[in-house]
Order: C-alpha cells, then structure tokens, then sequence
C-alpha cells in the first residue's frame, strides 16, 4: 500500500471514530445542558470541534482527489463522491442547524433534528472508512 492511500485510511479512520463519538454521545447530550449557558457553550463547542473536523474533511477530500488522480478507478471515484456528499451535508444540513442552535439556544427539536440528520453523515463516514479497509487489504 502506498502512503497517499495508508494517509487516507488514517484520515477516514479518525473521521469514522469521532462521528460515532458525536453521534452517539456528544449531540445527544445536548439536551442536558442548561438553557441559560447553552448558547455560549455551543458556541465554543463549535469553534473547537471545527479545528478538529475542518482539517480533516480538507484532508479526506484532498486524499480522495489525489488518489484518483493517480489511479482513475471505480473505487477512488466512489470514494471522493462519498467525501464530497459529506461536505454538502455537512454546509447544507448540519451547519445551518448549528447556527440555530447558537441563535435560538437549547431547542430540542432542532436537537433532535440535528441527530437524526447526522445519521447521514455517520453513514456516509462509516461506508468511507470500510472502502478505506477494503483498499487496504486489496493493495
């Protein structure tokens, strides 16, 4: 395996760990904080969690183009739409509910809006991550 497809693997495998990570603890919990510190914590929360994910959807996207540029196959163009759908969920869905989320406060059903549509994201890095291990262990 070449190290631009054992970089995406790590990249993919990060990704898929911190999704499940959010999905099932983080954003649920969001309906335990008080209503009165919600929207400063969520606003933090924001920040930082986006200097961990924006670097690596840049990195996964970046990968996946590099990888099919080098190689033209099915599986890398599958693979760099499946990253370019978690960018437009991730801008179209996600964010627009965070920033309700920022201006409105503890809204529970914008929190329950924003763990059901992160079952697509979670999907989708989940599928990436196993084409990833496929990749892998066809090299």
């Amino acid at each position: 395996m070449d190290s631009l497809q054992t970089t995406a693997l790590a990249v993919d495998a990060a990704l898929f760990s911190l999704i499940w990570i959010v999905q099932t603890v983080v954003y649920p919990s969001f309906v335990h904080i008080e209503a009165a510190s919600f929207k400063s914590w969520h606003r933090g929360y924001t920040q930082r969690m986006g200097y961990i994910v924006a670097p690596l959807m840049i990195a996964q996207l970046g990968l996946s183009l590099s990888l099919l540029a080098s190689q033209s196959s099915f599986q890398n163009g599958l693979h760099a739409c499946g990253a370019a759908a978690t960018w437009l969920v991730t801008f179209l869905v996600s964010v627009p509910l965070h920033r309700h989320l920022e201006r409105q406060g503890n809204q529970q059903n914008t929190i329950r809006k924003l763990v059901l549509s992160n079952w697509i994201r979670t999907t989708l890095w989940t599928l990436l991550f196993a084409q990833s291990l496929v990749r892998h262990y066809q090299a």
